[in-house]
């Protein structure tokens, strides 16, 4: 070796995953729940991506494209209701370099209407999640619902 010359490390060819990046998506994932059954929508946003570029792909088949619209029937939906309750279970994530994440589970949301029924639904759901600066931000979101056979099962 030549004086001065420094051999480069090897390449990563694992993805790097700290038990503090699982237990800070754990945390952050319980607080958005917290933050959508209190229908606290300024703390509920703060977990998300508030871009022209966020997705949201709904239960009923809605897609929308930008922050602005899922936000717009976000507002909607908890003036109208009288009551809401979203559970998510079975969360499996998967974090890449501490910068990204897919988060994988069930959820299950409960409603009441003004009227007082109640409206109940659940199925699969699916997170992209982006370190931002030192906050995590759902990017997007896909909730679908159970087939008929597997909402039988349940």
């Amino acid at each position: 070796w030549a004086a001065g010359i420094s051999r480069a490390p090897p390449p990563r060819t694992i993805f790097f995953m700290s038990v503090e990046s699982l237990k800070e998506l754990d945390d952050f994932f319980r607080s958005m729940r917290q933050a959508f059954n209190s229908r606290d929508l300024k703390t509920f946003r703060s977990h998300f991506w508030t871009d022209k570029r966020f997705q949201n792909l709904d239960a009923s088949g809605r897609r929308d494209r930008g922050w602005g619209e899922f936000e717009e029937v976000l507002d909607q939906e908890f003036r109208y209701l009288e009551a809401v309750k979203l559970e998510l279970k079975d969360l499996d994530f998967q974090v890449f370099e501490d910068q990204f994440a897919t988060v994988i589970g069930g959820w299950r949301l409960s409603q009441v209407d003004p009227e007082g029924r109640a409206h109940d639904q659940g199925g699969r759901c699916t997170f992209s999640v982006c370190r931002m600066s030192d906050d995590w931000k759902i990017v997007a979101q896909h909730y679908s619902p159970l087939s008929t056979e597997e909402a039988t099962a349940e």
